[in-house]
């Protein structure tokens, strides 16, 4: 049976109709996943800037705290004596931290990072330029090694044993009202800058 010209006219229609379809149905699933990855991004961010943002009120609060215990401490602290300074800490009835007026602990902030995890395992930062990474990145790091600065202090103070002498508690509160209360303002100085750039970057990606 021969084949006639119309026929196989016919055949290369179908054929590029097929060929149409399969990369119409292509180039709309990849529209599709483009589409749900820059709602993902978007919804990402918004999320890691709320968790910043959360971040940011908790060491506020941590701020105000150690500057309060920061008055009292300084005022006690001016009543110890070189002498009394390498008595036995427990057996001592000159100075006890928890004399320290408004005093509720350490007070070492704790990080929320769900939403930064999050992120990273879910492949967000590969849609995100080098500098936004970067600023992200290192708000969370700072506030981490703000943490593990608190967390050494921790451990020192659950150490305390009976060779503790009051001036080994003395250097671990002075730590705190001056190493650590300084680290947390500049800590909060460069999370408001984040915070603010990551909310210019939302408008710029969402007009």
């Amino acid at each position: 049976m021969k084949v006639t010209k119309k026929s196989i006219l016919k055949y290369i229609l179908e054929l590029l109709m097929i060929a149409f379809g399969v990369f119409l149905g292509i180039e709309v699933s990849e529209y599709r996943a483009d589409k749900n990855m820059r709602e993902n991004v978007s919804e990402s961010l918004e999320l890691i800037t709320k968790e910043l943002e959360s971040n940011l009120l908790t060491l506020e609060k941590s701020i105000r705290y150690h500057e309060t215990i920061k008055k009292g401490f300084d005022s006690i602290i001016n009543t110890i004596s070189i002498d009394n300074a390498y008595l036995p800490y427990f057996s001592n009835k000159v100075f006890k931290h928890n004399s320290i007026p408004n005093w509720n602990g350490l007070g070492i902030p704790v990080v929320e990072d769900i939403a930064f995890e999050s992120a990273k395992i879910g492949g967000i930062f590969q849609e995100l330029d080098i500098e936004e990474i970067k600023l992200i990145s290192n708000a969370y790091k700072k506030l981490h090694t703000n943490t593990e600065l608190g967390r050494s202090l921790t451990t020192k103070f659950i150490g305390i044993n009976s060779d503790t002498k009051i001036l080994d508690i003395v250097g671990i509160l002075e730590l705190l009202t001056n190493d650590v209360l300084m680290t947390e303002k500049v800590l909060k100085d460069n999370l408001d800058k984040t915070i603010l750039k990551l909310k210019d970057n939302t408008l710029t990606r969402n007009p």
